[in-house]
């Protein structure tokens, strides 16, 4: 009789176990899955950047960083000018950024050896959050490894709108830091001379952590910075003399979590930043080209 028991026992055990093992193998597909999820983005002709009569409204609303005024205003954000209409093809493009998780497996699978210092950061408990310290060349490798590409500025700030019309921010023209991860509490003189000297902990979330835009994409404004394909040149018809544009610098677009003012964060606000260099504020997402065949089977329906 007991050892009936113990042989029941162990049965029940083993099934536990079993079951423990399919539902959290389940649980982690499911993740996966999700984590690896691309929105459709229809083909569009949208009015892409800002003009130099919005400097005034930048000024005043970067006016909690130290010295900002009319002519800084000009300096940072001319780049962004004039608006001018781009269409765009239809593609798919990445719900969520790229995670350490992610990017783990593929350096495992590949024996990738990346430039930029991602391990730093990738740590058990950080899994779940965007793969940061990468350089352009890791973030292309990655998106050529599963078959998509980075996107381009256009394609970033098309989707980073939601599918709105507003000119700063997907869910309106004022700053609301419940729907992004940045420095909404500003930046001291001494904040910023850490942030410089490297000494501020890193302070990205969860992908996710934040509501989605109007197209179901996570963190596409704050969190980290996302590499882009372009080289960082003057739209048509820009007249400012940014030395940096041509010079092989890539589009990085989005703003971060040490962003200090919502004035960074906004959807037409780009840089322009040496490709081989990395940082704990900067990762990317992927999009992927949808094909011409389909585009035409659906237009035929």
């Amino acid at each position: 009789m007991v050892r009936k028991t113990r042989v029941a026992l162990l049965f029940i055990i083993s099934i536990t176990f079993q079951l423990f093992a399919q539902s959290n193998s389940q649980l982690k597909s499911l993740n996966e899955n999700k984590l690896g999820k691309m929105v459709l983005i229809p083909a569009v002709t949208f009015q892409m950047g800002c003009d130099s009569t919005d400097m005034p409204e930048l000024a005043k609303m970067g006016e909690d960083v130290p010295h900002m005024n009319l002519g800084h205003a000009l300096w940072w954000f001319s780049d962004e000018t004039p608006k001018h209409m781009v269409h765009l093809d239809s593609f798919y493009i990445d719900a969520y950024e790229v995670t350490n998780e992610q990017f783990k497996k593929f350096v495992e699978a590949t024996d990738y050896k990346a430039e930029g210092e991602w391990e730093k950061y990738a740590t058990p408990e950080r899994m779940n959050h965007p793969v940061v310290n990468v350089t352009w060349n890791d973030a292309n490798a990655f998106a050529k490894w599963m078959g998509k590409r980075l996107p381009t500025e256009a394609e970033w700030e098309y989707a980073a709108k939601g599918g709105t019309n507003f000119k700063w921010f997907w869910w309106g023209n004022k700053p609301d830091p419940a729907k992004a991860n940045y420095r909404s509490q500003g930046e001291s003189f001494f904040a910023g001379v850490w942030r410089l000297l490297g000494l501020r902990k890193i302070g990205t979330k969860a992908v996710g952590s934040y509501k989605p835009n109007g197209f179901g994409l996570y963190d596409m404004i704050g969190n980290v910075s996302e590499w882009c394909q372009d080289i960082y040149k003057p739209y048509p018809g820009n007249k400012s003399k940014n030395e940096n544009f041509n010079k092989g610098l890539r589009v990085v677009r989005g703003g971060e979590w040490e962003s200090p003012n919502a004035v960074f964060i906004r959807i037409p606000n780009r840089h322009g930043v040496n490709p081989k260099s990395f940082s704990y504020h900067r990762g990317f997402r992927c999009v992927k080209s949808v094909s011409k065949k389909l585009v035409k089977l659906s237009e035929s329906k």
